[in-house]
């Protein structure tokens, strides 16, 4: 009995360690690459981190508020939330996809891009939250386009 127990010691020890660390990782199927604004729109590329094909996947494109510093900028009121949506696709897991939307108010401005939900292709909907969180770009037009 006793040795079975020392035996199993270590196992216990090794699972409460690595417990955390599974924990800490978001359940965020979609990592965000990179987004670049032009005169046109926004180019945003992304990559399906999920075990699943992705069906939709709609982002929130909230303008930055004009009047604070480039480094401290906030997203703009709900009011002025608009949605960049990809609706009847198929973006196959361990891809990396790229897709353009025009500007919200369709002029060039300062952007944050954050992930709205996803929906698979099994129907399941994942929705960002304090605990499965992702990553949100702050797009901001060349010079040229502004």
């Amino acid at each position: 009995m006793i040795s079975c127990m020392s035996k199993a010691l270590p196992l216990v020890v090794l699972a409460v360690l690595l417990v955390p660390l599974a924990v800490a990782h978001s359940a965020c199927p979609i990592m965000m690459v990179s987004g670049t604004g032009d005169h046109d729109g926004i180019t945003v590329t992304f990559r399906n981190r999920g075990k699943l094909p992705i069906r939709r996947l709609e982002f929130n494109c909230t303008p930055l508020r004009a009047n604070e510093s480039p480094a401290n900028k906030s997203p703009a009121s709900k009011a002025q939330r608009a949605y960049c949506s990809e609706q009847n696709v198929s973006f196959i897991p361990g891809a990396e996809y790229t897709v353009s939307y025009s500007y919200p108010n369709g002029k060039p401005e300062r952007l944050q891009l954050s992930v709205r939900s996803v929906t698979f292709s099994d129907g399941n909907i994942f929705k960002p939250s304090m605990r499965d969180p992702c990553r949100e770009l702050k797009i901001i037009p060349s010079s040229r386009a502004r």
